[in-house]
């Protein structure tokens, strides 16, 4: 069986207003994990209270100081004229090249904190499912969504 060509790594990154709201999001998380915690606070057995909001604080600022940046400098993504390319992951690292003959159509997301930062989610969909390259500024996105929809109808013309 013959080798792939080589097809070299991708190169964009995401904006860097990214880590802001993978943190924004984060934090949001951790809010309703802590009020959770304080309407359950009469379950918790004694002793316990203590190591659960010491735990809660740990994650709080560990998933807030680290986890956005790792994440923010291990996705790349690039659009080619046959293939869109994506990398990502924090622990475990998973690289979809997305071959713009199945692209079905593309959109662009912005959710409350995606707008608080003025950036969007570029959608791709295709028959096997949905993908995404997410927090780019909003021009960025416009432009990405626009030139892969060109991309597609070209090459299924």
């Amino acid at each position: 069986m013959a080798e792939p060509p080589d097809v070299p790594e991708p190169t964009q990154r995401l904006a860097p207003a990214a880590r802001i709201a993978w943190r924004a999001q984060w934090i949001g998380v951790c809010i309703v994990a802590a009020l959770v915690i304080a309407a359950m606070s009469g379950v918790i057995p004694d002793g316990w209270s203590g190591p659960v909001w010491a735990l809660l604080a740990v994650v709080a600022v560990v998933g807030a100081a680290v986890v956005p940046e790792l994440r923010w400098r291990r996705w790349r993504w690039e659009v080619r004229d046959r293939e869109i390319d994506l990398q990502r992951g924090v622990l475990v690292f998973r690289r979809t090249l997305i071959p713009m003959e199945r692209v079905q159509h593309v959109e662009t997301e912005r959710g409350l904190i995606d707008q608080a930062f003025a950036l969007a989610t570029v959608k791709i969909h295709t028959a096997a499912g949905g993908h995404e390259i997410p927090l780019l500024t909003e021009g960025d996105a416009g432009r990405l969504r626009a030139h892969i929809a060109e991309l597609a109808r070209t090459t299924d013309g």
